[in-house]
């Protein structure tokens, strides 16, 4: 009696660090997010312990290169949870932003040039869509075509010569470029901002949508989803769409950010670092499932270590073979827990 006073008086035994441990590995099994969280903390970390300034230095780089990566990231995620994938998300990044300066060239105000510009990025993301559903060409093809077509198309009509991006407020304030501006501190985030906006809403319309329900179906079972009534190939389409519309964005704003368009900007690096970002945050590159946010924390990834890097002395060559490793590692992490993931569901 006396002993169990005693338990009583100490009161209850202190969890057990195994008790915490699995509750993290709960999470980790339980979010796709949570792997490529942990390694972008576990970067960081890194890079601030080898290096003091790193996030005092590299704070705005860092969410300048996100937001880049991370609005191809999120239009290849959607697109790929489909079963397709888009070459072409540079050239579109690239192609975008020329649109709207030849337009205010022709006297039209800044702020339709930018919707006209945005329409057209739409209008290759619908032909991508039409030629890959209506006429069955592999979207790896019929994307890599419109990359070279475009590409082609920019130089030739520039003469490989940039141009000026207009200055036009409110619009250049609020897409980035706005340094002297009363909210110049928040202009220079504006482009990650933007990202974190369009991450929240297509994250919504992904979960919470018919159109959503249907993206993930098209994916996982293009028959069956036939089968149900799905309009897939307006699916599919769709969403070609939106991968052009943001790489199309993410152009607009990083001219506007450097004041300069260059027809040679966006090179095919900008798709793969996008691909890579969806992938190691968990989108399947056989459709059916895919996370936003997960893809925006790849994109942050992606950054951290081209950023980080040349900090600790890494050559140019040595950054290539650690991001390789690190990108392969991840996704190997996403495949381990996806396996734990399913093992536990059956």
């Amino acid at each position: 009696m006396v002993a169990k006073e005693g338990n009583i008086a100490a009161g209850a035994p202190p969890k057990p660090a195994a008790g915490v441990f699995a509750g993290l590995g709960g999470i980790l099994l339980r979010l796709p997010e949570a792997s490529i969280a942990v390694v972008a903390i576990a970067i960081s970390i890194i890079f601030e312990v080898i290096n003091q300034n790193y996030f005092s230095g590299l704070v705005q780089v860092l969410a300048a290169s996100t937001a880049l990566y991370g609005l191809i990231a999120i239009g290849e995620a959607m697109l790929m949870i489909t079963g397709e994938i888009d070459l072409s998300a540079a050239k579109v990044y690239s192609t975008t932003p020329f649109i709207a300066y030849y337009l205010t060239q022709a006297n039209m105000p800044y702020g339709l040039a930018l919707v006209l510009a945005l329409v057209g990025a739409g209008l290759i993301g619908s032909v991508n869509g039409m030629l890959t559903v209506l006429f069955g060409v592999p979207s790896l093809i019929a994307t890599l075509g419109m990359l070279f077509f475009l590409d082609g198309v920019t130089l030739s009509v520039s003469h490989s010569e940039p141009v000026t991006t207009p200055l036009a407020e409110p619009f250049n304030t609020f897409l980035g470029r706005g340094q002297q501006q009363p909210i110049g501190g928040a202009a220079q985030y504006a482009a990650f901002i933007w990202l974190v906006l369009f991450v929240i809403l297509l994250t919504i319309v992904l979960k919470r949508t018919r159109f959503g329900t249907y993206t993930i179906s098209v994916g996982s079972n293009l028959l069956a989803a036939r089968e149900i009534g799905i309009r897939t190939h307006r699916v599919k389409i769709a969403n070609f769409v939106i991968m052009s519309l943001l790489a199309g964005f993410a152009g607009i704003t990083e001219s506007i950010i450097s004041g300069s368009t260059d027809p040679s900007a966006g090179d095919n690096t900008l798709t793969l670092y996008g691909i890579a970002a969806a992938v190691i945050g968990g989108t399947s590159l056989f459709g059916g499932s895919g996370t936003l946010i997960g893809a925006a924390i790849g994109a942050y990834v992606i950054a951290a270590l081209l950023a980080g890097l040349p900090l600790i002395g890494a050559q140019a060559t040595e950054s290539n073979i650690i991001l390789g490793m690190a990108i392969v590692g991840a996704i190997l992490l996403n495949i381990l827990l996806n396996k734990l993931r399913n093992q536990g569901r059956s």
